[in-house]
């Protein structure tokens, strides 16, 4: 404990603070994270770590050790969702108030890419002696519903490999396991167009739809002790022209969230029966889906090393009597790839509340921030201190 207490020594809550209120002053809506991007380079640089932007916009920072070891990767993006309505705070104004600072991106991913930066600074200005490779990865476009852009995707078809990782995430300073899978349908039926003041020449689309969603909604998703139970949401529908003519074409995208032991092609075949059971009880019924996009869960085991050592870092912080909790999150996050893509051992970790993600007025707590910070701190020193 007494190289870890040096180490936590050098965590400073101003220093911290700071610099998640100036990220979070640079607008990095996904495909425009490149000011940002150079931001987080420079002060990668400045800390000590080895640091460029590849040739797909992510930051890839390293600290190498004089001794061979554990790889460890630390993942996060730097792309936040747009603004959007209902803020009362400046979304780039990175206030503070009662404890909290608010912005875009102050907890999905600011402020978990700030956590994993001042903990590497921590351990490099400690000037301890490590093995192994410490890297962060802070990748583009994690929010866009395209898996081909991603740039974590992007990096590990570059050949990126590490030992074990940590997904910086908000977890609410618990370890998540796991995280859902996300998928979405297109399902679209098709009628016959007629004047709407004779709807019995027509077939109406709009009702034909309303025969699926109505079998949609008996399907039961799937539930894992980590993750609960995954959803099914039909999102976005659209369909006619005008109310006199009676709709040929009426579209609906779905998202389905899976938990570990699902796919998409498990609820795409539920589709595809539906659709066929609907055709043979209706005459007139006709319809057509697609798979459009399609994303996995992950998990990893409580008993593998990076879990291992995440755990007793939140010990070392939190004492040795703090319980250890796992759990998971419902949303899908770049723990898939790492995990499924890549076969490195993943957890998610980080402050704050993953509910605040995406909303107005997002935030994430200064305690929290600076508690997660000292976790990554002490999960570093276990791994790779000599």
């Amino acid at each position: 404990m007494g190289i870890l207490h040096s180490v936590l020594d050098k965590i400073n809550e101003e220093e911290i603070v700071g610099l998640l209120q100036r990220y979070l002053k640079i607008p990095s809506v996904s495909s425009s994270e490149k000011l940002f991007a150079e931001a987080v380079y420079a002060t990668c640089e400045e800390i000590g770590m080895d640091s460029y932007i590849d040739r797909h916009g992510n930051v890839i920072s390293t600290l190498k050790g004089a001794e061979k070891g554990i790889k460890l990767a630390c993942n996060a993006h730097l792309d936040t969702v747009g603004v959007g309505e209902g803020w009362t705070f400046d979304p780039y104004g990175a206030e503070i108030k009662d404890g909290k600072i608010y912005g875009r991106g102050a907890v999905d991913d600011k402020g978990q890419i700030v956590s994993q930066i001042m903990a590497a600074k921590a351990l490099i200005d400690s000037n301890i002696p490590i093995k192994g490779e410490l890297v962060l990865c802070h990748v583009v476009e994690e929010e866009v519903q395209n898996v081909s852009r991603k740039g974590t995707v992007k990096m590990l078809r570059d050949g990126f490999m590490a030992d074990m990782a940590i997904n910086g995430e908000a977890s609410e300073l618990f370890i998540q396991l796991a995280c859902c899978g996300m998928l979405e349908v297109l399902v679209t039926t098709l009628g016959k167009r007629a004047h709407g003041s004779n709807p019995q020449y027509g077939v109406n689309a709009i009702n034909q739809m309303c025969l699926f969603i109505k079998e949609l909604n008996k399907l039961q998703p799937g539930y894992n002790k980590y993750t609960g139970y995954g959803s099914i949401v039909p999102g976005v529908i659209a369909g006619g022209e005008r109310s006199s003519v009676v709709p040929d074409v009426c579209e609906l995208k779905v998202s389905r969230f899976t938990v570990p032991g699902e796919t998409g092609t498990m609820f795409y075949s539920q589709v595809l029966g539906i659709i066929e059971r609907l055709k043979l009880e209706h005459e007139d019924f006709d319809a057509r889906a697609e798979l459009v996009y399609d994303s996995n869960p992950s998990i990893v085991s409580e008993e593998s090393e990076i879990v291992k050592y995440m755990s007793k870092a939140l010990k070392d912080v939190f004492g040795s009597d703090h319980p250890i909790i796992f759990k998971g999150t419902p949303q899908h996050d770049d723990a898939d790839f790492l995990t499924n893509m890549a076969g490195i051992p993943t957890l998610i970790f980080g402050a704050g509340s993953n509910v605040i993600a995406h909303m107005p007025d997002e935030y994430v707590p200064v305690r929290e921030l600076v508690e997660a910070t000292k976790v990554y701190t002490a999960a570093f020193v276990n791994i790779l201190a000599k």
